[in-house]
């Protein structure tokens, strides 16, 4: 081999294991259970995550791998979708039950797998399982890489938290008939017909 092939040889091995030497993996493990919160004044049992409503804050940076281990400890199947997440070769992390994965069943678990690769932002995550959405879900902040800044000219001075806004008032029956029903175009246009003029 060339003096200068070897060179350039050694630059792409240099640069490959800088790249993987960026990149993390993060492990979260995330138990949904049943507990009671107080929102305005009222308690209420909802399906939290580790206890938490609501869930956990991921912080990641882009091109790191998250491993979410979901234990189902709740009465309800569940599953997790990463909003916003490009799961590029990990469909099966994607999270809509019966359309990417099998819901994960009480008492049972599944690992999710994937890289945050390309994007970088502020995104969430919830559960994509009937009305559980409205209480399981979190942020997800992607950082750009160490040495990086993000794609924008004006770099943030500051970081503020995100804010995440719920409703702990829905219930099962309210949430499936609302979202049945304002499904049905005809319902949502009958609904409508007197509000046609104002």
């Amino acid at each position: 081999m060339s003096r200068s092939g070897c060179a350039c040889y050694c630059w792409l091995i240099a640069l490959l294991c800088s790249q993987l030497a960026a990149a993390k993996e993060q492990y979260h493990e995330f138990v949904i259970r049943e507990a009671t919160v107080k929102r305005l004044c009222k308690r209420q049992s909802v399906m939290t995550v580790n206890g938490q409503f609501p869930g956990p804050t991921l912080e990641i940076s882009e091109g790191d791998s998250l491993i979410i281990n979901l234990i189902n400890r709740g009465r309800y199947n569940m599953t997790l979708h990463w909003h916003g997440v490009r799961q590029m070769r990990t469909g099966w992390s994607d999270g809509p039950e019966y359309v990417t994965q099998c819901p994960v069943r009480p008492g049972q678990s599944y690992r999710y797998r994937f890289t945050v690769a390309g994007q970088e932002g502020t995104l969430w995550w919830h559960a994509h399982s009937t009305w559980l959405r409205a209480t399981v879900y979190g942020a997800l902040l992607i950082r750009p890489r160490d040495g990086t800044n993000y794609p924008f000219d004006a770099q943030p001075a500051g970081e503020l938290a995100p804010i995440l806004l719920g409703n702990t008032t829905i219930t099962a029956f309210s949430a499936y008939n609302i979202c049945y029903y304002f499904s049905n175009y005809q319902l949502l246009t009958a609904l409508l017909a007197p509000f046609r003029n104002i």
